[in-house]
This record gives structure tokens, sequence and C-alpha cells, in this order.
């Protein structure tokens, strides 16, 4: 029960802390660009380098892991995983797996994003 409100308090405030970057990004441009997803994808992936790197010298609790990275980070963005995952590949010496992962994450991720806005004009009109 302890990781589960865990990562629920760290999703909480990830979210929390996502909607504020979004918001302050927003006052900043004017311009029609998503500049607040792009800030918090970049500092997503900023922090969970910095933290994951980090914790590998210095012990932290699993349920506190469990908080920062799949909570907090999760709540925050999925990208900064998702970048740490290919990041993994480079570092384990498998460009291939990272290069593959890199493409069918961005052209899949892209084309279900297309599709859910497909589905839903054809179901709800």
């Amino acid at each position: 029960m302890e990781r589960i409100l865990a990562i629920g308090a760290g999703g909480g405030i990830g979210a929390i802390a996502r909607y504020a970057v979004a918001v302050c990004a927003e006052k900043m441009t004017p311009v029609n660009f998503p500049l607040g997803t792009l800030m918090a994808n970049l500092l997503g992936c900023l922090l969970i380098g910095f933290f994951w790197s980090y914790f590998e010298r210095n012990h932290i609790s699993h349920e506190f892991r469990l908080f920062l990275f799949t909570g907090f980070l999760g709540g925050f963005t999925t990208f900064s995983t998702y970048a740490r995952e290919t990041e993994q590949f480079f570092k384990a010496g498998e460009p291939l797996h990272a290069i593959s992962y890199l493409l069918l994450s961005n052209i899949l991720g892209i084309a279900m994003v297309a599709l859910g806005f497909i589905v839903c004009h054809r179901i709800i009109r």
C-alpha cells in the first residue's frame, strides 16, 4: 500500500507541476506552439537524467524511487522515461535498439494520436 500511495502522491504533485509550467510558458509566448509541453518534457528529461545518475551512487528507498520516478516524473512527463530508456540502449552498446525505439516511439506515437482523433470524430459527431 505504501508503494501505491508513493506513486499517487508523486503523480499528483508532478501533474500539478506540469500544469504550472504550462501556465507560465503560455504567458511567456504569444506564438501558437506547445512551449509548456516542450519545457515540461525537456525539464523532465533533465531531472530523470540527473536523479537517475545521482541515485545510482546514493541509496534511496524503493518507495522514494517510485514516488520520484514513477510518480512525480511520470505525472510531470513520460517523455523523460522514454529519453532515459533510449539513452540506456546507447549506453549499453545497443544503438540499433535505441534508434528503433526512438523512431517507433515518435512515428507510432504521432500515428496513434492521429488515429485517436479519427476514431473520436467517427464515434462522436
